[in-house]
């Protein structure tokens, strides 16, 4: 009799913590998460190992994305995917380090197939003649579900 308790207690345990794991909120940090560490590029890493960087760019991203930032006048508009990974392509050659380290997440907001994490951010875009990102970052993120895959259409960056 004690191990069909032991065996639920198990399940419940289980049960809520795949709740927990799967949920929107939790799922729109992780993709976060990833999305910064897909854009952070240490000195020491070859250009090969930043190249894959690429690909899995691709997989967080919506068709068009909207982007938004003080610092890069050029970077403002609508982009299509094809042209954000063809970017990043460009400062994976060129950058000599990237660093996006999140400070604290302020707030997440999920609403059906939408949602949005605002946070702040420690962002550092090393290139060889400047610095176009140097400090700290008030950020949005917008995210959408499409095929039940969260994808980011949106991104606002405010210098703090």
């Amino acid at each position: 009799m004690k191990r069909i308790y032991i065996l639920a207690a198990a399940l419940l345990i289980l049960s809520a913590f795949l709740f927990w794991w799967f949920s929107p909120t939790q799922v729109l940090k992780r993709r976060t998460m990833i999305l910064l560490d897909t854009l952070t590029m240490d000195a020491s890493t070859g250009k090969s190992g930043r190249q894959l960087g690429v690909y899995r760019l691709n997989s967080l991203l919506a068709e068009q994305v909207e982007l938004s930032t003080p610092t890069i006048e050029r970077a403002n508009g609508t982009f299509d995917r094809a042209e954000l990974e063809s970017g990043f392509s460009w400062i994976c050659q060129q950058a000599k380090q990237t660093r996006f380290v999140l400070d604290e997440i302020q707030s997440i907001d999920v609403a059906s197939d939408r949602g949005k994490v605002v946070f702040t951010l420690e962002a550092l875009v090393e290139l060889p003649s400047y610095n176009p990102a140097d400090g700290q970052f008030q950020v949005t993120f917008q995210w959408q579900r499409e095929k039940d895959v969260w994808r980011l259409s949106s991104a606002e960056w405010l210098e703090k």
